[in-house]
Parts: C-alpha cells; sequence; structure tokens
C-alpha cells in the first residue's frame, strides 16, 4: 500500500511562528558556535483531548455518570457526567493552563448520535466542537456511517459546505440542514486525519495523513512544533455499511504511521502524537486511575508494538474508556497511551516538555471527568458541578428546538397504536432497579418488539449485502416506548420521525452473522438464564425477552426451571423452532440480524458475540433507519401499518397447554 502526502490532498501544516528578539538572539548565538553558547531552551506544550463524542450535545442525551475519587478521600462517589456545554468548560480551562497548547480528537465525533444531533445531520456537533476549537482529528468508523460523500460535505472547505441533499422529508434548508447563521452549514474547522484510509481511483489519502502545528517562541523560549497522525483501525469495513466504504482501502495501522512519522520526524518537528481510533480497556473501577490496571486490547497493543521512536506519543479512541497506560513499541520503549472516556464524560491533558535538543523528555497526562450539574442530590463535599458554557447552553437549546420541529416530519401511518406493554402494578416498588421504574415488561414479547424485528429484517435485505439475514432478533430493552399517531386518539393516524425514534432511540448499527440452529437455541436459552433472570423482572415474568421478525416462531416451556447458569438452560423446545413453517436444523446455518450492542453481547446475551459464538459478520444501515424506511415504504403505497399481535412465541402452562396470547403474565411459570 502507497501512502502519499502530497501538498493538494495529503499534507496540511498549520505555523504560528513568531520568534522573540531574544529567541531570535539566543538562535544566532548557538548558531555561531561561541564558546559559553546555551542551546535556547523549549517550552511546554499541552495537547486537550478526547474521543467518541457521538453527537452527545446534552447531558440527557447519554444519561451517563461515573465513578470518581472524592477529593481527599478514598470514597467512590457516582456524578452525572457528560454534556457538551461542560465539557467546553473543561476545554478552556485545560487551556487557560498552558501557553501552548492544541485541542485534538480521536474519531468518532459524529455518527450514533442521540435525536437532536442526528435528525440534522450531525451538523449541530460539528458547529458545537468547532467554537470549541477542536483544531485536528483522527476520522473514526462511525464518520463514514453514511458513506465517504457525506463526511466530505461535513469536512467542507475552506471554511464552507453544502447543506444536506434534500431526500423525501429531510433535507430541508432551515429544518434539518443548514441550521447555522442565514441557513449556512460551514463544515467542520477542524481538519481530519485519515492516514491509512485510500482512496483506490486516486490512490491518494481521502484527508491528509498528517497536521503539524507550531507554537510561536515566547519569553525567551522556543516554540514547540508538533506532528499529528491521525487515522481509524483497519477493520472499519466490516463495522459500517459497505456501500458507504466502496472504493476505499483500509491499510495497516502501524505501517500507516510508521512511513507518516519518518517524515514528519525528517521536517524536523519536535514530538510525533498519534491520534488513533482503536483502544483497549482496564480494570479500573473509577474515572481518572491513572495507574492502568489490567490492561488489554490486543490490536493497540500489537499495533504499538509495531511502531518506531519517531513516534512519541498516543492519543486513542473506540473501546469508550478511559486510561492513561504505557505500551512497549517495536524497540521496548515505552510510549503513553491516552483515552478520554467517550460521550463528552471526560477530557485528557497532556503536557510535553522537551530537552534543550527539542526531543520529548516527559509526558505528563492526566484525565478530567466533566462533572455537570443535573445530579438530583448534593455531591459530597470536594465534588464540584461544571458551570456550563452560557453560549453552548444557549446553541443546543436551540438546535433542540429545531429537532423538535424537524421531527414532525410525518414518515407513516398507522392504524392502532403499536405497543410494548407495561409491568403490572408493583413491579418497581417491588424490586425497584429491575423494570425500568414501571415502564416496560422485558419479561414478554409485544407488538412494537415485533415490528422491530421486521423493520431490521427488511432493512438488511435491501441493502445489496450479500446473505443479509433471514431471522432478526431484537431485546426488549431495545424498544422503549408505544408507537402511537400524533392525532391519537384517531386512527389511522401520522406518525413522525421524532415518533419512531423514541421507541427505538439508540441509533445502532445493524449486523447479519451466521449462526447454527443449535447456536440460536442457546441464546434464547439465555432470556431467562442467569443473570438475566435475576436481571430483569415484571410480576409473572423474569428473563428478557428477544422478539424475533416474522416466520421465525418457536414454543418456550415454564415447567422447565429458570436461573440456570449460562448454557445450561432447557426452556425452548428445539422441534419447535421454525423458520417460514420449516423446522430449525440445529447443524444448518442460518443469517442472523441484530444490533452491534447484542452482537458485543449487551444485556446478557454472550451467545451473539463474534467470534466466540457467532460468525461472519457483515454490518449495514441503523436501526432507526430501518423503521423509518419500513414505514415510508407503506407512506409510498398509501397504507397504513396494522400491528400484529405478538405471538411469534409461545409459551406453555403448568400443563403443557399454550397461552394465551397477553396473559403469559398469570399464565404458567414466570
Amino acid at each position: 500500500m502507497v501512502y502519499k502526502n502530497n501538498p493538494a490532498s495529503g499534507f496540511k501544516v498549520a505555523r504560528a511562528i513568531t520568534l522573540s528578539a531574544m529567541a531570535i538572539a539566543a538562535a544566532l548565538v548557538t548558531a555561531c558556535g561561541g564558546a559559553n553558547s546555551v542551546p535556547t531552551p523549549f517550552a511546554s506544550a499541552r495537547i486537550v483531548a478526547f474521543n467518541d463524542v457521538h453527537g452527545n450535545l446534552a447531558p440527557t442525551d447519554s444519561k451517563q455518570t461515573s465513578s470518581i475519587i472524592a477529593p481527599g478521600t478514598s470514597t467512590a462517589t457516582t456524578v452525572q457526567s457528560g454534556g457538551l456545554a461542560y465539557m467546553a468548560t473543561i476545554v478552556n480551562n485545560l487551556r487557560a493552563g498552558s501557553t501552548n497548547s492544541i485541542v485534538v480528537a480521536a474519531g468518532d465525533n459524529i455518527g450514533a448520535s442521540p435525536y437532536t444531533s442526528n435528525i440534522a445531520h450531525d451538523e449541530p456537533t460539528v458547529d458545537l466542537l468547532s467554537q470549541m476549537g477542536l483544531e485536528v482529528s483522527s476520522v473514526g468508523n462511525h464518520e463514514f456511517d453514511k458513506g465517504l460523500t457525506e463526511l466530505q460535505r461535513i469536512q467542507g472547505s475552506n471554511g464552507t459546505s453544502t447543506c444536506y441533499p434534500a431526500s423525501g422529508n429531510f433535507g430541508v434548508i432551515g429544518k434539518d440542514t443548514c441550521l447555522e447563521a442565514n441557513n449556512t452549514f460551514a463544515g467542520a474547522k477542524w481538519t481530519y486525519l485519515a492516514a491509512n484510509v485510500v482512496n483506490t481511483a486516486t490512490n491518494q489519502t481521502i484527508f491528509p495523513s498528517t497536521y503539524v502545528k507550531s507554537f510561536p517562541s515566547v519569553g525567551g523560549l522556543r516554540g514547540p512544533t508538533i506532528g499529528f497522525i491521525g487515522l481509524t483501525f483497519q477493520a472499519t469495513p466490516t463495522e459500517v455499511n459497505p456501500a458507504g466504504v466502496a472504493g476505499l482501502t483500509f491499510g495497516d495501522e502501524a505501517t500507516a504511521i510508521n512511513i507518516a512519522a519518518a517524515s514528519l520526524k525528517k521536517q524536523g518537528v519536535n514530538a510525533v502524537v498519534v491520534l488513533i481510533h482503536q483502544g483497549g480497556s482496564t480494570t479500573a473501577t473509577t474515572y481518572g486511575d491513572a495507574t492502568c490496571p489490567g490492561f488489554s486490547g490486543p490490536e493497540i497493543t500489537a499495533i504499538v508494538g509495531q511502531l518506531t521512536n519517531d513516534v512519541d506519543m498516543i492519543v486513542s479512541g473506540h473501546t469508550h474508556q478511559d486510561y492513561i497506560c504505557k505500551l512497549p513499541n517495536a524497540s521496548k520503549k515505552m510510549i503513553t497511551v491516552t483515552q478520554s472516556g467517550f460521550y463528552t464524560t471526560g477530557v485528557t491533558s497532556i503536557d510535553l516538555s522537551f530537552d534543550a535538543n527539542g526531543n520529548v523528555n516527559g509526558v505528563l497526562a492526566a484525565n478530567t471527568p466533566v462533572i455537570n450539574d443535573t445530579n438530583t442530590t448534593a455531591y459530597p463535599a470536594g465534588v464540584t458541578a461544571v458551570t456550563p458554557k452560557a453560549s453552548f447552553v444557549t446553541s443546543i437549546n436551540s438546535y433542540a428546538s429545531l429537532s423538535s420541529a424537524a421531527g414532525s416530519a410525518v414518515v407513516g401511518y398507522i392504524t392502532a397504536p403499536v405497543t410494548i406493554q407495561a409491568p403490572q402494578a408493583g413491579c418497581a416498588t417491588a424490586i425497584p432497579a429491575t423494570c425500568d421504574s414501571g415502564s416496560r415488561n422485558k419479561t414478554v414479547e409485544t407488538a412494537m418488539g415485533d415490528l422491530s424485528a421486521d423493520s431490521q429484517l427488511a432493512a438488511m435485505q435491501a441493502s445489496g449485502i450479500a446473505l443479509p439475514g433471514q431471522i432478526s432478533l431484537i431485546q426488549a430493552g431495545g424498544v422503549r416506548t408505544t408507537l402511537k399517531s400524533t392525532t391519537d386518539p384517531t386512527y389511522p393516524g401520522q406518525i413522525t420521525y421524532a415518533g419512531l425514534f423514541a421507541t427505538n432511540p439508540f441509533h445502532d448499527t445493524l449486523v447479519a452473522m451466521n449462526m447454527t440452529g443449535a447456536q440460536i437455541k442457546s441464546v434464547l436459552e439465555q432470556q431467562w438464564e442467569l443473570p438475566n433472570k435475576t436481571a430483569f423482572y415484571a410480576p409473572g415474568g423474569v428473563g428478557e425477552m428477544l422478539m424475533p421478525s416474522a416466520g421465525f416462531t418457536y414454543t418456550w416451556d415454564s415447567r422447565q426451571p429458570s436461573g440456570q447458569p449460562t448454557g445450561t438452560g432447557n426452556r425452548v423446545v428445539a422441534s419447535s423452532m421454525m423458520l417460514n413453517g420449516v423446522p430449525i436444523n440445529l447443524n444448518s446455518t442460518y443469517r442472523v440480524v441484530v444490533s452491534t450492542f447484542l452482537a458485543n453481547g449487551g444485556d446478557n446475551f454472550p451467545g451473539f458475540v463474534v467470534p466466540k459464538a457467532a460468525a461472519n459478520p457483515v454490518q449495514a444501515g441503523f436501526d432507526i433507519d430501518a423503521l423509518v424506511s419500513y414505514f415510508t415504504t407503506h407512506l409510498t403505497s398509501g397504507t397504513a401499518y396494522t400491528p400484529v399481535a405478538a405471538n411469534r412465541v409461545t409459551k406453555l402452562d403448568t400443563n403443557g397447554n399454550a397461552c394465551v396470547t397477553g396473559t403469559w403474565a398469570t399464565c404458567g411459570n414466570p
């Protein structure tokens, strides 16, 4: 693979050189080689870094908490964390603590975003991160969610960009795109880097590989020059819609880094910093633990292990962790690797110091939590919430108002509410933390769950990928509310984008994978095995149900015990599993569609994890887009969607008889 850095597209330099008279004089004395010449020392520089913002504008977008150690104690305290307005204050404070500073990111600034940013094609996030002073960022896998053309629109050129192209109900200027002053969208004011992403048609990287920041000399100290290399992980095509990365090649990470680092060193930079969308995790139980306990991450470890001494430190992302670690490079030199967390919950500061020759001789990194003021009770002494930046609060509120209007776009019609099932009275008070405060019964099949599964299977089958899927499954926790018409209680009635998003608000990527019939049965057993039996509860039910797409049916026997260890349950009647009326063969392979949340073992379903259980995963599209597309089909045909009865799964009572649909809570054992 060839990585070219031509002046037009492969390399960008940002220089701001202002030598004071003292620095010039010192430089001349040194250059002349006087007997008493002393090299002018270098000033230090601070890198302010974050990763995986994912369009989380307000604390309510992600509802994240962090566990921190209260000052002066060894006690862990849970705090509400996150929110761009709060994060902006932290970034400003960290920058104010250093004469020389730069704000950088390690990818996934956009993509898989909550509603306010999502409905506006992430333009609000781009605007606010630009206001925050973000100067350079690597691309991440989610930057490619909507393809290269859309990513190029997000990047913009020379401070200008274009509005989102009109498509159906979207691309309406002033409503869901070009929401900035005078109905414009300036594009990102930061530079995206993509050192290992090559357009095969041009044999050029799609964005620059490197970015150089030269700080001015001040007060007799020479300003250092830092070169940044940005890239995403090589396997990115397996985690995005294949159509979005068609014609692109994602090269080996270490190769791209070493080539770019050597080039930067030849240009005379004092430090080389890698921004990479790949990372690991630790066993730390509190935010900001800089001891790096139990670090794991074979991909990032292998990458660092191949790097030359040209690389001085690494800012990582992707794994949604916070850590300050040191990993050995190819010559066993220990390289500092950082990650700030995710969803704006924290910010990393990295102070680089230099010796008289301009080489890095110190890397001091720390993670600062973004503690917001949304906690319902007072924080303990010594723990203080951040004051949000007022201008950001105003902007976020404005975008939220605009997104509310944009969400009113009609995407289809329904003949009746498509329901989830609320728990019976007493669920929330009996076991407070297990049934979403009484809002959902996760232990039963529901019409909205079945609809969601149908839409995801249909989207994968229409995606154009090979072997797209035969069965789709969605966990009850992925379906948040009943879908109602905006004209409720009058039906048939309209449904809107906002209404659909409320039912499936996670914006998860969909993935099709190979599973044998035996593996499908095994993962279905995990609905009632430990720990799901005790994690989810409603009167008359335990565990968390997986709702199936149309055509897949099975029966489970409540006479068999629940709460068995993983892999030992036997509630599913194997002979009852059918696909379009044909028995599932336990030895045959089927294509199963789930969200990436489930594919990673979310909600205690390890049976989906690749490659430990499932295999050959291919990603394509998002859950919310699948729902919108499903309803748009009905809208185009002029027909309203009629909810289906939730009867794809049959429960047997204590006499072995089938329970009537909708009576699980009072029929048979939990």
